[in-house]
């Protein structure tokens, strides 16, 4: 269940497609194709080559 509450906006990374990574990957994918510091409540989908599976890795910042 996804719950949308305090997420502000959300991404969809394109041409990426390793289900297998962690979180600084992604993270390093963000910056190389948004060009953009990812802020808090982001959500980036990441979508699997066949289209299958779906990946949001949020952003959240503790403060």
């Amino acid at each position: 269940m996804l719950n949308i509450t305090g997420l502000n906006r959300f991404f969809f990374i394109r041409d990426f497609h390793d289900m297998r990574c962690k979180y600084d990957k992604v993270l390093s994918i963000i910056h190389q194709q948004l060009n953009r510091e990812p802020e808090d409540g982001d959500v980036f989908i990441v979508m699997s080559k066949d289209l299958r599976l779906v990946r949001l890795p949020t952003f959240l910042q503790h403060v």
